[in-house]
């Protein structure tokens, strides 16, 4: 064992007593170890029995001599060494391990601080020293030790007799009101504790484990999102002084004499060293720090899911299992799916997943060994039923609405689970992830004040002035980044596209740890950080300037299905809030620390400034939005000129912005309840009910939590969970319930039946009362109506965007400029096209949308066929007097091999959505002016100028085949 010294005493014999001439201390040893149970007198091996009692009895023995508040058996130990030659340096000694050896000698292995003299290594030769000699031994201050047994179980007082390095003087104040607060409630089994970055949760952590020990609760582990973050800890508990260990077979971890330091990963997998399921608890827990819980979702959710790519044997077999239910889901959608296409992407409906348990569990376990599904494939192999699959042309998700991490029944029936999240708004994931019981989670414990934050001048330029370009901004960020790290968090690597330009670095998946060592080393410049909201941390110089751009995309594709369904949602915003302030954080990382943060992009601008948006930010962010908001509104003129002003005024450190900025933290009062998201709670106890095989009760839990949503959106996703639920009791009733489901909102599943179509109205006249209506309702002020067009402008894109925004951004189009618009083949599957316009004139636009087709040989046969059965479809639904226009939107307008024009089709290039764009931007600038927009002659002049009305909207934003 490394840092001890193993000092073996010669064989002795077989009485009792001392033997000749053998010194106090090797009798002292001797006695303890056959009191012990070692009965090395005897000259046998101790039957196993006899080994558990030693091992508790140097357990008692260790635990007298670590610096940690334990009292005290190795202090007469050290007395009984200390008459004898070369021991003046045991006072150094840390811990020893007794245990007695086949040829009945009793091997002790000392854990010490400083040298163990040469003299203690060699067997026979300490000697007892003269008279004189002792005389002039220094006071031995053990002896005015009490031997009373007792036990610091305090944190703070544990932390006051540690042997630590000096740069951990004292307790921060902030530090001892959390620890004070969670030994009053210690004996929760969850307890939650909300500090900023910076506030030393680490110290906390390790001291309320060292607590849990010291009290007799163990073994005790320290879980850390990431292998950094572990190493960053081990650092730290050893200049505390505290004993640690990143190997669960260490046995001193497991005797209850070491904290255990690993990672989320190591405790959540298939195979996990702690035991899974049927296996049972392969090594206990008595208490469990989970630090930045938050951070530690992703990996958790991602152990719990399978994923095989599209040349996995599985995946061809679950297809083709499914493929009959698919393409009765959308037939045009399941032939991208099997085409290979990365963004076309299909749910596998509940009633099909469950009728066809049988072969997709032969599929699974034929390949359990694959490194697919070896680590995944064990953790869900026993709730297939109740996962869900999303299939797209690249890979399949397999996986349950929650996490059910009970499965590692160490971590579940741990005696204590501490919690360690930021000041963040929203607690569900402690429920929907953890599996925390939300009627005994105590209220969390938060600081009183918000001081330990660091300074975060937070700036949203599209909201001071929407006609910011994100030109603009690229170029202040540019001449930002000649002296300063500046750091830009980008959704997705399609978003990072925006940012190649001016880029130092961009920063994704195997490359993100040396990138963040390069920023911590010194001066990169402009790093692109791509979908990476939590676990980073950029101190100090590290990142000065931190840019979120866009809204965060989600990591699953059944989060995906979800969002799609619940993005307007308040549980939507919720999720969207919280990555978003997740991501604000990775630029300060201690209250010293400071950082400039601009939100950059109209939809996150109109997400974060919305009033619903700005609830749900924690109160330190808003009052520091709130700050930043009066201070550039000082400015005459926001410009970028101005913003930039603003921002130098941080960085240069202007005294007065030093000094407002830690007056409004303190100020900001900490949420002190927990926050729970009651839709995702109810998902999770009706998902654990089902489990046991109660689908009643189950969809009881949906059906009320359905009846109490906070809006449609809502309430059609969770009667959506509660279909699927009720198909395990009553078919017929499963089908109405989703039904209802779908009337509310057409983005879930749709029904076996699927859904009677009904007529788009023909317009006819009226577009500028429509256009009146609509804007005057939705938009309070002109900057909002300019967010939601460089919004519609940003998703009516070729290839940066999914089929599925591309096409609710060509339907909300037309809403914006007055017409009437359906999305048939969403909406009731019958082989409609992707969107219908009914025009002014009483004639309709049938619509496909191919933004991200790739052919360079011109529109495919197969494009233009989905063309073709549009136009059938229309004139199958409207009367023969109806008049309809097959319109396709794609980057080229040449035909491809064996492909066929459609009769009067128009295509909408490039070009022609360049220009639609700026007329749309032009557009919204215009009715800025409040005399436009409450004159309805107005209104149609401008619908005229830009040719959003009839006829003219073919002439100017579409073209023939070439």
């Amino acid at each position: 064992m490394s840092g001890g010294t193993a000092v073996q005493t010669e064989s002795y014999g077989k009485g009792a007593g001392a033997a000749a001439g053998e010194p106090r201390a090797m009798a002292f040893a001797r006695s303890q170890s056959e009191g012990l149970g070692l009965d090395g007198g005897r000259g046998r091996r101790p039957t196993k029995q006899k080994k558990m009692s030693a091992l508790q009895g140097c357990q008692k023995m260790r635990k007298g001599s670590k610096p940690n508040g334990r009292d005290s058996s190795l202090a007469r130990f050290t007395r009984a060494w200390s008459g004898y030659a070369g021991c003046a340096k045991l006072s150094t000694i840390r811990r020893i391990h007794l245990f007695s050896t086949q040829g009945g000698q009793i091997c002790i292995l000392v854990k010490h601080i400083g040298k163990i003299p040469d003299t203690l290594m060699k067997p026979g030769s300490v000697k007892p020293l003269k008279s004189k000699e002792k005389r002039r031994m220094p006071i031995d201050f053990d002896d005015l030790l009490d031997d009373d047994d007792s036990i610091v179980i305090d944190p703070r007082d544990i932390f006051l007799t540690l042997d630590r390095d000096k740069a951990f003087a004292f307790p921060r104040d902030i530090q001892t009101e959390v620890m004070k607060d969670w030994f009053g409630q210690r004996g929760q089994p969850d307890t939650v504790i909300k500090l900023n970055v910076g506030s030393g949760k680490t110290l906390v952590g390790l001291l309320l484990l060292q607590s849990s020990l010291n009290e007799e609760i163990s073994p005790a582990v320290y879980i850390a999102p990431d292998k950094q973050l572990v190493d960053q800890v081990l650092a730290e508990a050893e200049a505390l002084g505290i004993e640690v260990t990143d190997d669960p077979h260490d046995t001193d971890f497991q005797s209850g004499d070491r904290i255990l330091v690993t990672t989320i990963h190591r405790l959540f997998n298939g195979k996990s060293v702690f035991g899974v399921g049927a296996e049972g608890v392969k090594i206990k827990l008595g208490a469990v720090v989970i630090d930045d819980a938050h951070a530690c979702i992703a990996t958790v959710t991602e152990q719990f899911r399978i994923e095989l790519p599209n040349t996995h044997a599985a995946y061809q077999e679950i297809l083709k299992t499914v493929e009959p239910d698919l393409r009765r889901q959308s037939h045009a959608r399941f032939l991208d799916v099997n085409s290979g296409d990365p963004r076309a992407m299909m749910e596998v409906p509940y009633w099909a997943w469950i009728k066809a348990q049988e072969e997709i569990m032969q599929a699974l376990h034929g390949h359990k060994n694959d490194d697919e599904l070896k680590f995944s494939y064990p953790l869900l192999r026993d709730i297939l039923p109740l996962c869900r699959c999303v299939i797209s042309g690249q890979k399949m998700e397999i996986e349950p609405d929650c996490p059910p991490t009970d499965l590692v029944r160490s971590f579940s029936r741990a005696k204590r689970r501490i919690y360690m999240t930021a000041t963040l708004a929203d607690d569900s994931v402690l429920v929907t992830h953890f599996g925390a019981d939300p009627e005994k989670l105590s209220d969390p414990i938060v600081p009183t004040s918000s001081q330990s934050m660091g300074e975060r001048m937070i700036l949203m330029p599209q909201e001071l002035n929407p006609e910011i370009t994100l030109k603009e901004i690229k170029a202040l960020l540019i001449d930002l980044a000649e002296k300063e790290n500046v750091v830009v968090i980008v959704p997705s690597k399609n978003a990072a596209k925006d940012w190649e330009d001016v880029a130092d670095q961009t920063l994704m998946a195997s490359n993100v740890v040396a990138g963040v060592e390069k920023l911590r080393d010194g001066h990169v410049g402009l790093t692109v950080l791509v979908n990476r909201y939590d676990g980073i941390d950029l101190p100090h110089d590290a990142c000065r300037v931190l840019v979120i751009y866009n809204l965060p995309e989600v990591a699953s594709f059944s989060d995906l299905t979800d969002m799609a369904v619940l993005s307007d949602s308040q549980s939507g915003l919720r999720r969207q809030m919280q990555r978003v302030e997740q991501g604000m954080g990775r630029g300060v990382r201690s209250n010293d620390d400071y950082c400039v943060v601009l939100l950059a992009g109209s939809k996150l601008t109109r997400r974060v400034k919305s009033p619903d948006g700005l609830k749900l930010l924690t109160p330190a962010t808003q009052a520091q939005l709130d700050l930043s908001k009066k201070i550039a509104k000082q400015l005459d003129g926001v410009d970028i000129k101005g913003i930039a002003g603003v921002i130098d005024q941080c960085l240069k450190r202007d005294p007065s912005w030093v000094k407002v900025s830690k007056k409004t933290l303190l100020k900001a009062q900490a949420k002190t309840g927990l926050v729970l998201d009651k839709a995702s709670v109810a998902v999770r106890l009706a998902f654990d009910t089902a489990r046991s095989g109660d689908y009643k009760a189950a969809a009881d839990l949906l059906s009320a939590a359905a009846n109490a949503a906070q809006d449609d959106d809502e309430k059609a996703w969770l009667m959506s969970k509660l279909a699927a639920m009720q198909h395990h009791l009553n078919p017929a009733a499963s089908q109405k319930t989703l039904l209802a489901a779908h009337r509310l909102n057409p983005n879930v599943l749709r029904p076996i039946e699927g859904i009677a179509y009904q007529k788009l109205a023909a317009q006819k006249g009226a577009q500028a009362a429509e256009v009146q209506s609509y804007h005057q309702e939705r938009f309070l002020e002109a900057a909002d109506r300019i967010l939601e067009v460089n919004q519609l402008t940003d998703d009516l894109r070729f290839q940066s965007v999914t089929p599925d925004k591309f096409e609710a951004a060509i339907d909300a189009v037309a809403r914006f400029i007055g017409l009437h618009s359906q999305r048939p083949e969403k909406q009731f599957n019958d082989e409609g096209p992707d969107n219908l316009w009914a025009l002014p004139d009483g004639s309709f636009l049938v619509i496909e949308c191919k933004n991200n087709a790739t052919s360079e040989k011109g529109i495919s046969k197969t494009d233009l066929g989905q063309l073709d059965q549009a136009m059938s479809w229309f004139f199958g639904k409207y009367t023969k007097a109806a008049t309809g226009t097959p319109v396709i939107i794609h980057p080229l307008r040449t035909l491809g091999d064996g492909a066929s024009e459609v009769e009067g089709m128009r295509i909408m290039t490039e070009n022609g959505l360049k220009k639609l764009r700026k007329a749309l931007a032009d557009f919204a600038k215009s009715l800025g002016d409040p005399d436009i927009l409450n004159s309805q002659k107005q209104i149609n002049e401008l619908l005229a100028t830009h040719g959003f009305n009839g006829v003219e909207f073919l002439k100017r934003y579409t073209t023939t085949v070439k």
